[in-house]
């Protein structure tokens, strides 16, 4: 059976899922100023591994687009930081160990 990627549109710091999984694709929106710690972690929480900390110097969204699907161990929690409205996320869970 093929597992389909589940996808989400969050506006407040969130656990996507307890489960293993791949990130796949996540895109984060400005509500107009420069995003600032909006992280992505390895985890059910802030505690867990991070994966990346989307910031811009700029203004503007900010895509991370991976070549190849992160492996979350312990799941998938998204912490919204400044000046972000919003960020879709993609990921596909795994089987459990």
């Amino acid at each position: 059976m093929i597992e389909h990627a589940a996808r989400k549109w969050i506006t407040a710091s969130e656990l996507l899922t307890t489960q293993p999984c791949e990130l796949i694709y996540a895109h984060a929106v400005s509500d107009g100023g420069k995003i600032q710690d909006t992280i992505i972690y390895d985890g059910e929480n802030t505690n867990g591994e991070q994966i990346i900390n989307l910031q811009r110097g700029a203004i503007g969204n900010i895509t991370f687009s991976p070549k190849e699907s992160v492996v979350c161990h312990h799941g998938l929690y998204i912490a919204i930081g400044s000046n972000t409205e919003g960020v879709f996320v993609q990921w596909r869970n795994l089987p459990r160990k």
